[in-house]
């Protein structure tokens, strides 16, 4: 009970972020390189907390996924037995499949570690909203972050500036290949696209144009990706 009592008065007397430190996260792309072919899409990370969120404000504009989750102190999906993460393997597969190259276990499991995410590959995974949170649903950061009150706020307010700031960076570096995944989302991923019209292909939603090409799929570690990885990959080979 003792440690309890700690950690919530530790809680309740965290210094808020400086609307300075807000704005940095605020302007967090993602892990990879911004001028690689193929982006891979979210709604928001998982996990957060207040130590994650101090963290990240270490970060830089895009970083490495293998350095920066070093920085965050999680070392087990890139050293060690390199344990494969769930929604990563799902984009560790389509990129091995477009590579031409093996998709057993191990390759996924060395993909993941060596080049998804990171400067040397040529991906960029990236969110619509940068601060990760515990539950999509809930705020949890009223002490750390008081410039929202709840998720409802944080939402209202930063999600169109955020879809303006992807606009603006895929007009900028050109993205080739566009997953974004999530169908809860897809209505929100459709804002980024109003130049697309989207038809539906199989289980997914297709929006192309002479420059890109943009896939709307499920959950990439959810039951109804589940065979359909090779189904992505078709349609991206096919797109032409």
């Amino acid at each position: 009970m003792q440690n309890k009592v700690k950690i919530k008065q530790r809680y309740i007397l965290s210094t808020p972020l400086t609307d300075e430190e807000l704005e940095h996260l605020l302007n967090f792309v993602g892990f990879g390189k911004l001028n690689a072919e193929v982006w891979f899409l979210g709604m928001e990370e998982a996990g957060g907390g207040e130590e994650n969120i101090r963290v990240r404000l270490k970060f830089k504009q895009v970083e490495d996924c293998a350095e920066a989750h070093k920085i965050l102190g999680i070392t087990k999906h890139h050293s060690g037995k390199k344990i494969i993460q769930s929604t990563w393997r799902g984009m560790c597969y389509i990129m091995l499949r477009l590579e031409g190259k093996e998709t057993d276990r191990e390759s996924i499991r060395n993909y993941q570690a060596d080049y998804l995410g990171r400067f040397q590959g040529n991906s960029l995974l990236l969110e619509l909203m940068s601060i990760p949170k515990p539950n999509i649903k809930s705020w949890g950061y009223e002490n750390l972050i008081p410039q929202f009150t709840s998720s409802a706020e944080y939402y209202k307010v930063i999600k169109p500036r955020r879809v303006k700031y992807l606009q603006q960076l895929m007009s900028e570096h050109s993205p080739k290949i566009i997953i974004c995944y999530g169908k809860l989302y897809w209505q929100e991923y459709k804002e980024i696209f109003p130049e697309l019209e989207f038809f539906s292909e199989n289980e997914f939603l297709v929006g192309k144009d002479k420059s890109k090409i943009v896939i709307m799929t499920s959950g990439l570690p959810t039951k109804a990706m589940n065979g359909k990885f090779d189904d992505v990959v078709s349609i991206i080979q096919n797109r032409s």
